[in-house]
């Protein structure tokens, strides 16, 4: 009779039954057992058969294929090579006779349209039918109607055998777009997982070509989502924008943020080796002329796993005999009036024209001999890569051309830590303004410690004097609370306060009490602790004394460190925060008389060899609008083995205090140029 109940229950209850079991898979009624080997299958047979028995499950013998090398399961057959649809379907398909009605239409549509993902030109095969599938279009069919019609059952009789996935590996995705369609394939050791192509509608065909680029991997991602997603995968394109993006529509930032929930890694493939892609999204709408699925699959194998450039002799050879100066040094060398230097040599499997026992190489294999060197080498050193090549090869200007394309690198830019002078741009002299005692205080937190509780401290910028509190967490209204009571309760009203970019300072809470009191807020540039340095120098100061009492109870501890830091003598003050404030020493009680205009003078020493201290470590270089930058992230705030700086962003404004405001996307930061240096 078959099944009686709602079908969802009875999904519910096989889940229920074997949910647990990962060799089984289950719709409905049907069950399939998969095995590695004839041993584990009986073993697998054995639990299925004990589980069926212990739920009262009766199975139909009839019904039943055991030890089987292939099954039919929901239209498809199975194999240890993959999946491909059922014979007797595509037989079925074949059988077809040609539509006589739009319904008829849609019902064949409706069925080849099930096994799309094994058809690679399924999309450019039915666009010619797929007007009539809108009422508004008179149901007028054609002879050309009737070619497309049997191309497709041809098509259907040469389907794809798309492997199983192997989650253990990285996934391939091949993506490409035309004027008239999207399409790509996903491959997985030399073998194809999945077809995919569809037409684009009357709004696509508008978009620029890296957005139509974009789309197809977009879609792709979409339509096997369940398939990729936490997984790595590499998307093979052959538009090269899509490796260093610079568009910056909404469109193409919402699908950045698609993307983002994605493992992936982006590589550059040339288009004429973007077979599959490429063969989807162009393919001719009459397509009579399809490719089997071994022609096709034997081109995408062979193009995927041809690098860029290799160093093989028969290419080698291949570019000298196409240039015409090293063709007349082998000539020479043919005739035996040659330079010593140059000779005809065995070398990588060929004979090439030499210079010193090094390949000369010509100028159409520089470019390429230099990348794959640097991508085989790992990213070396410039220097290190030119004393690795002018082992085997040769060529005018080779140190300068291998130099500059390792400092041109965008991965090792993104990935090392350069050593010396590499930060670009002096730094302009900071503002010299004479500061009263309160006017601008620092405030900042320190921590978590014990508890999860947090140290916030305050420091009035004139006299240095440093107050500090416990608090229970960051959050603004907590840190507004703390700096109420441990500050502004205490002390006259500032004119400034200076904080960082965390929530704790930029949310409402605390920004609220900031203007109730009539104070100016003066965050700092993102990720550039020297800006406000004076809480940074300090915090050090607090650690140190925490660390001399071993870290134990560092609640009470942080106050004998604040008790410290009032009391001893400032460099910059040549007095202690507490000789300037009470007029005499916190410990001897000995009268202080503060000579504030000798005090603005040696602040402002300070302030100018500060300065001339920090650009003397680095280069003089002018950024302007519209120049290209790498922004560095501090160690802080990165992981050990990640990048150490992102990019390339485009500069949107020089500001004249030492920051540039960059185009980041999807916003816009302003950062210090300490933290920039030159793409």
């Amino acid at each position: 009779m078959g099944i009686s109940t709602a079908p969802d229950e009875y999904q519910a209850c096989m889940e229920k039954i074997f949910g647990d079991l990962a060799f089984v898979v289950v719709y409905l009624d049907d069950i399939l057992v998969y095995s590695d080997s004839e041993e584990t299958h009986l073993e697998h047979l054995h639990i299925v058969f004990k589980r069926l028995t212990k739920y009262g499950v009766t199975l139909n013998g009839k019904k039943c294929h055991i030890l089987r090398q292939s099954v039919d399961y929901l239209g498809f057959t199975l194999t240890s090579q993959g999946i491909q649809p059922q014979q007797k379907k595509i037989q079925a398909i074949q059988q077809i006779s040609v539509p006589k009605t739009r319904k008829e239409l849609r019902r064949f549509l409706g069925m080849i349209n099930y096994y799309r993902d094994m058809v690679p030109n399924k999309t450019a095969l039915c666009q010619p039918l797929n007007r009539f599938t809108s009422s508004k279009v008179p149901f007028d069919w054609l002879s050309s109607d009737t070619e497309a019609f049997h191309a497709i059952q041809k098509a259907f009789a040469q389907a794809v055998l798309l492997a199983f996935p192997d989650f253990e590996q990285p996934f391939h995705v091949y993506a490409d777009a035309s004027g008239k369609q999207i399409g790509g394939i996903i491959m997985q050791k030399n073998q194809i997982l999945a077809c995919y192509s569809r037409s684009l509608n009357k709004h696509q065909v508008n978009y620029t070509t890296m957005e139509l680029e974009l789309l197809s991997i977009v879609e792709m991602l979409r339509e096997y989502r369940t398939m990729l997603l936490g997984f790595p995968v590499v998307v093979h394109t052959d538009h090269k924008n899509l490796i260093y993006p610079t568009e910056t529509s909404l469109r193409v930032k919402r699908w950045k943020l698609l993307l983002a929930e994605y493992r992936l890694s982006m590589h550059y493939i040339k288009g004429t080796k973007n077979v599959g892609a490429d063969a989807f999204s162009r393919m001719r709408f009459d397509a009579m002329n399809t490719k089997t699925h071994l022609q096709l699959a034997d081109e995408i194998c062979a193009t995927a796993d041809e690098p860029d450039c290799v160093m093989h002799g028969p290419v080698l050879r291949e570019h000298q005999d196409k240039d015409l100066m090293i063709q007349k040094i082998k000539t020479a060398c043919l005739n035996g009036n040659n330079n010593p230097d140059y000779q005809l040599l065995p070398l990588l499997g060929c004979t090439l024209v030499a210079y010193q026992k090094r390949v000369i190489v010509p100028d159409s294999l520089r470019e390429d001999l230099i990348r794959w060197y640097h991508l085989t080498l790992s990213h070396p050193g410039g220097e290190r890569q030119y004393k690795t090549m002018r082992q085997v090869l040769y060529w005018p200007g080779m140190e300068a051309a291998i130099i500059k394309n390792a400092k041109d690198c965008l991965i090792c830019k993104k990935a090392k830590v350069h050593g010396g002078k590499q930060d670009y741009g002096l730094l302009p002299p900071r503002t010299l303004k004479t500061v009263n005692p309160f006017d601008t205080v620092h405030v900042d937190l320190i921590g978590p410690y014990e508890d999860g509780h947090y140290g916030i401290t305050m420091i009035d910028h004139a006299t240095r004097w440093l107050e500090v509190g416990i608090q229970h967490d960051k959050t603004s209204l907590t840190t507004a609370e703390s700096f109420d009571r441990e500050w502004l309760c205490r002390y006259p009203r500032p004119v400034t306060v200076i904080h960082d970019l965390g929530t704790e300072f930029t949310g409402d809470e605390f920004q609220e009490l900031l203007r109730s009191y009539g104070i100016q807020a003066k965050p700092i540039t993102s990720k550039n602790p020297q800006a406000n340095a004076i809480c940074e120098r300090v915090h050090l100061e607090i650690l140190n004394v925490i660390r001399c009492h071993d870290g134990t109870d560092w609640k009470k501890t942080i106050h004998y460190a604040a008790f410290a830091v009032r009391a001893s003598y400032h460099s910059i003050l040549n007095a202690s925060p507490g000789q300037l404030l009470f007029g005499q020493d916190m410990i001897t009680r000995q009268l202080y008389n503060a000579n504030w205009s000798y005090l603005s003078k040696r602040r402002f020493d300070a302030i100018l060899a500060d300065n001339d201290r920090e650009n003397s470590k680095r280069l003089e270089h002018f950024y302007n609008t519209g120049d290209h930058v790498m922004l560095r992230v501090p160690k802080k705030f990165r992981a050990k083995l990640h990048a150490v700086a992102t990019g390339p962003f485009v500069i949107r404004q020089v500001h004249s205090n030492g920051t540039v405001t960059i185009d980041k996307g999807a916003m816009a930061e302003r950062v210090s140029i300490r933290r920039i240096f030159p793409c």
